[in-house]
């Protein structure tokens, strides 16, 4: 039997926002119920809000402690893509440094964390995140008390933010090849759809039941091609 640990943020606890906007994880991937199916061990150790540098030094925690597993999957990006709100609107933050955790950063991070793996002999999975509707995360963000001309100032474009979201998809694909490392994408499913967002909770950055069914039937195709 093999085990699995999972690293990463809310999308891989199966966050979702209810009607009064309380978020809560779930098991909505399935990975339960894909134990029992493809007769392995998973451990999710993913945790909503983490960047990748908390990721990382809740990699080496983990890793230091417990049994280690035969593989780990490393999910992160979205928030270290996403724009400091906060400091932007208490303005402490220039347009350069807008990201939560830059994008050389963010390579360094996940480098690291391959290394870690490797180091202990422990398959390295790099897992890269759909695509977000950022209007509808916008739209969120205006709701929640951004300024809109604050926002103006950082957002020049819907298409500058979908890019940047790639590019961080893109650092993760990259540093993975350039270390040896497997790519499981979650990335291609999302955008085959006809209306992506039908597959998105309110917030626009989490997955409804419909969005992380298709994770799920992408994690389900990964088990059963390693097993």
């Amino acid at each position: 039997m093999k085990t699995y640990y999972m690293f990463g943020d809310s999308l891989m606890r199966g966050v979702m926002p209810d009607e009064s906007w309380n978020y809560h994880s779930s098991d909505a991937i399935g990975f339960e119920k894909m134990q029992t199916h493809y007769n392995m061990k998973f451990v999710n150790y993913a945790m909503p809000t983490f960047t990748s540098e908390r990721v990382k030094m809740w990699m080496i925690q983990t890793m230091g402690r417990q049994e280690k597993p035969d593989a780990a999957f490393i999910e992160c990006g979205g928030n270290d893509c996403d724009y400091d709100w906060k400091s932007i609107c208490e303005g402490k933050c220039d347009y350069e440094h807008r990201h939560r955790v830059a994008p050389d950063q963010f390579k360094k991070n996940y480098e690291d964390m391959i290394h870690i793996l490797q180091k202990q002999r422990v398959e390295a999975v790099a897992v890269i995140a759909p695509p977000i509707p950022v209007e509808v995360y916008l739209s969120h963000l205006l709701e929640s008390g951004v300024d809109r001309n604050i926002m103006s100032e950082y957002v020049n474009s819907v298409q500058q933010m979908y890019d940047e979201f790639a590019e961080y998809g893109e650092i993760m694909r990259l540093t993975a090849k350039e270390n040896g490392c497997s790519v499981l994408s979650l990335r291609e499913s999302f955008l085959a759809v006809d209306d992506m967002l039908a597959y998105y909770s309110k917030d626009g950055m989490h997955p409804n039941k419909k969005g992380y069914m298709l994770i799920h039937d992408e994690f389900a195709k990964y088990f059963a091609s390693h097993m």
